[in-house]
């Protein structure tokens, strides 16, 4: 509730507050990434030869997605520094949260399949995180 909460105050170790960030988007009624999209974006980000400057074709996005403008943008690279101090490139990070934010049914084969393309797009939308937000 409170909005004005600086973490850094705080004695939170990272592992605390990346549990609590996996913990709350576990806990909404949706993933985050709404099941009606994520066929369309595996589609996408798999039949497209990726470019950083082009991740998705603009014709291959998914009607409705959050942004349709994103086959536009450059990707920005993470903070270096950052990635130094705590090795979390935008990679490593996807690997950490795309279950949690797509939220896959891994008792079908599919799911299974396209593991590899949710994580890729989990990354995208880390290394696009200023044009989304």
């Amino acid at each position: 509730a409170d909005h004005g909460l600086d973490l850094a105050d705080k004695d939170f170790t990272v592992n605390t507050v990346a549990g609590a960030m996996k913990s709350f988007f576990s806990e909404l009624p949706d993933p985050l990434v709404p099941y009606n999209m994520q066929l369309e974006l595996v589609e996408a980000h798999s039949e497209y030869p990726h470019a950083p400057e082009h991740p998705f074709p603009p014709d291959k996005l998914p009607k409705g997605s959050i942004r349709l403008g994103i086959a536009s943008q450059p990707k920005s690279p993470p903070s270096s520094e950052d990635q130094r101090a705590n090795l979390m490139t935008s990679e490593n990070l996807s690997i950490c949260f795309w279950p949690t934010l797509m939220r896959p049914d891994f008792s079908s084969m599919d799911a299974l399949t396209a593991a590899r393309s949710y994580q890729g797009i989990i990354d995208l939308f880390i290394q696009q995180c200023p044009f989304f937000f």
